[in-house]
This record gives C-alpha cells, structure tokens and sequence, in this order.
C-alpha cells in the first residue's frame, strides 16, 4: 500500500535551473505572461513556471515550486482572461519506503489586467474552447469568471484559531494555496488591506516564515510606510542575516518613535542591534 505522505517540494527543488524561454502570450493593454522552462533533478520533470509582467512590472504568478502549462489558444478573444494548468510535483512514499514520483494539476483562471489568479477548477476544465468571450470546457463547464480566491481578513481569522505560531503559519502558508504572494495581492490589493496584510506578514514571521512574511510587508510598504511595519521588516530581515538592511529600517522605526515622542517604548532589541547612537538614552 502507498502512503500519501508528501515529501516536501522545497527540498527537491534546489538544485533548479532555468534553461529557456518561450515568447510571451500577450494580453490586454500589453500586458504578458511568459513562461520559463525549468529542469528538477527529483523527480524528473520539465516544466515552466509562469510569470506576468504589466507597466514594467514582473512577478511570478505561482509558487516557485509549481509547474505550468499556458496554450496561446486559452486566452480570451477579448485578452482579459487567460487559462493555465499550474501543475504540483511532489512524491508519495511506497510500502518499501521508496519514492515515487506523483502530480497534482489544476485550472486556474488568471485576470490578463492585473496578474490575478482569480479562480481554480479540476484540471480537465482546461480542456474545451473560447466560444465568444465564453469558455466552455469539454465537459459542457461554462466559465464565469469571477474573484473567488478568499480575502486576507478570511485566512487571518481562521489562523487566529490557531494557538501554536509555527502551526498558524504553516495554515496561513497552505490557505494562499499554489499562488506567489504577488498573484495574492493582486487579487485584494494592499491598499486597501494594510492592517491585514501587517498582521498577517507577523503571524507568518513568528511561526517561522520570515521570508514570505517579508513579501507581505514589501506590498504594505509600497501603499506607504508606517512605524510598526518598519520594525516587524527589520526583525524578519535580522533573522534572516540580513543585518544591513534590517538595520536601516531599525534605525528608521527608531527615528519614527523618537520624532512622536515614544522613545521609551523602543524595544532593547532595537536599540542593541543598530549603530544609530540617537536611539541611546
């Protein structure tokens, strides 16, 4: 008998190496996804991984370990959908203790206006035609394309019901499914979810995952900065032996809290780990 227990991709995958490139499928207003091909040594697979670029912008649209194939025949005759079949490779452990290598494939509908990946099907919804600016797979499915990936404020509240950080993470980690945090924020903007997205990146850091919390804290920063999210980006950054950068943005938090009067609630910690001396009293 098999067991169904996942090796995780993670370690399987370092040793990846891109090899080529295919030309971009364009969407509307210019915008593109193109795919890179990628070789894994364990298990054996060629594949791409997809990444979309609009008003000189680029990220990828999947995690870095999910595989992808895109057609030019599955974007939308009005350029604003296009339909992808992001693939996960991973192995199942057999009865002898052996690996043996296994996928997972889906259908994911991705927005051509901003990167989004809006919804996912079963994998065979990918196989039909564009009647119109309908898709109507083999099986009779009519797409109707809609944002049904859940917002932030949903995934933070069901991690709240979490009580050991490392296991809030890692729920908070797998509910964002097979998307990059980039396609995450595409769909709900951190404009418009900068508290979410602050207490969602600190949630992923003290369990653990400080570089994906750091993605979440690079987009709240982007809408504009502000004092706690300076500190929560210098502790994941320290953590991660970042020490330079993490020390601009303690020195940042620190001038922050003095410049509204709170420099004695700055932690000891900041105060240790920065060589700005006005943080001293």
């Amino acid at each position: 008998m098999v067991s169904l227990k996942w090796v995780l991709l993670g370690s399987l995958l370092a040793t990846a190496s891109a090899f080529a490139e295919d030309p971009p499928i364009v969407g509307i207003n210019g915008h593109t996804v193109t795919l890179q091909a990628k070789k894994w040594t364990s298990p054996v697979v060629e594949s791409f991984t997809a990444r979309f670029t609009a008003n000189g912008k680029t990220f990828p649209i999947f995690h870095a370990d999910i595989g992808t194939q895109v057609y030019p025949e599955w974007l939308s005759p009005d350029k604003k959908i296009l339909l992808a079949t992001p693939v996960e490779y991973g192995v199942v452990i057999g009865e002898n203790g052996e690996e043996i290598p296994t996928s997972q494939g889906h259908c994911a509908v991705i927005s051509m206006e901003t990167g989004c990946v809006l919804a996912e099907s079963y994998e065979r919804f990918c196989e039909g035609k564009w009647v119109g600016n309908q898709w109507v797979s083999e099986e009779g499915g009519v797409l109707k394309p809609a944002l049904e990936t859940r917002p932030p404020n949903e995934l933070l509240k069901h991690a709240l019901s979490i009580k050991a950080a490392q296991s809030r993470a890692e729920s908070l980690e797998w509910s964002m499914s097979f998307l990059s945090p980039e396609s995450y924020m595409a769909c709900h903007p951190p404009a418009q979810n900068v508290q979410t997205y602050n207490d969602l990146g600190f949630y992923l850091a003290e369990g653990g995952k400080d570089e994906l919390a750091l993605k979440f804290y690079r987009g709240v920063e982007a809408v504009g900065k502000r004092t706690v999210l300076m500190l929560n980006m210098a502790d994941s950054l320290w953590r991660l032996d970042r020490k330079d950068e993490a020390q601009r943005y303690y020195r940042e938090y620190g001038e922050a809290m003095a410049a509204a009067g709170k420099t004695q609630k700055i932690p000891q910690r900041v105060v240790e780990r920065t060589a700005h001396q006005g943080l001293k009293n």
